[in-house]
């Protein structure tokens, strides 16, 4: 896909979206991604995100930094050498994400729309 948000607009992007949010903001433009979804283990999603052949992967969601491995699979991708996007609406704190990730910060205000 093409990242179509931030500095980045215009770069071939991976994306690996997760499913589950805590916050159902009403302007959310990603319910589908309140629940479902399917398990994979952290290598097979590592596999999937090599198999694409393309640097720039964005980890987003839902809020991807509430679910359980997201902090590992971040770390996994920087370690790989991918340039790694991690777009979240700051519910769950960054103070966890690998220095190596760049932070794309959708700040949720409830009670502002």
């Amino acid at each position: 896909m093409i990242q179509g948000e931030s500095t980045h607009a215009g770069r071939p992007c991976t994306f690996v979206r997760l499913t589950g949010c805590p916050m159902r903001c009403v302007w959310c433009d990603s319910e589908y991604t309140f629940t479902g979804g399917e398990y994979h283990p952290l290598d097979d999603v590592m596999s999937q995100v090599r198999a694409f052949d393309c640097k720039l992967v964005e980890v987003t969601g839902g809020e991807p930094l509430a679910q359980r491995e997201a902090f590992a699979l971040i770390e996994r991708l920087c370690s790989e050498g991918f340039e790694v996007l991690v777009e979240t609406g700051g519910f769950v704190s960054t103070e966890g994400v690998d220095s190596r990730a760049s932070i794309i910060l959708d700040v949720q205000v409830s009670g502002l729309w």
